[in-house]
């Protein structure tokens, strides 16, 4: 199954589900991302936190590796259409990351190591969806963390908190 059809599927599959479940719809594109659930894409599968799971994992502190994603007109891999949480991505501000596992709306602190630089985040996308990776940022947070040129990062994420509900 190539990309442009996988991902057709994929939006069949939020559509049917988005019905069966009452979940408002998404813009066009958007992927939803369900707490608990998990998500197949590309041969990699993740399990969503859930909120509850992500109330106890506050203050929880993981070293995990990051890339970052630029806007589409940049970056062929990242679709120009809304984000997994409804919203339009802002790869120019540094307060923005996708991430497979933990739920939209969670609040991240990511500090790298290497530069003793920090961010403060929110989730607010699926993805990245390749193996070893749990978590891409804007363009301008892996700026600001001064990982861009590298294009990769083991970053120390600290949960500061879980999404609201």
């Amino acid at each position: 199954m190539g990309f442009r059809t996988t991902r057709v599927f994929a939006v069949v599959l939020v559509a049917l589900a988005t019905a069966s479940t009452g979940l408002t719809a998404l813009p066009q594109g958007a992927f939803a991302k369900t707490p608990g659930k998990t998500y197949c894409i590309n041969g990699v599968c993740h399990r969503v936190k859930t909120v509850a799971e992500m109330q106890s994992l506050v203050g929880y502190e993981e070293v995990v590796v990051a890339s970052y994603y630029d806007d589409c007109n940049v970056d062929k891999h990242n679709p120009c259409g809304a984000l997994s949480s409804g919203e339009e991505f802002r790869p120019d501000l540094p307060d923005n990351a996708a991430s497979p596992v933990y739920p939209n709306g969670t609040i991240l602190i990511l500090a790298n190591p290497t530069t003793n630089r920090q961010v403060l985040v929110r989730v607010n996308n699926s993805g990245p969806y390749k193996k070893g990776r749990l978590l891409d940022v804007s363009r301008a947070a892996a700026e600001q963390l001064g990982f861009k040129k590298f294009g990769t990062a083991k970053l120390k994420v600290t949960v500061i908190s879980g999404p609201l509900s």
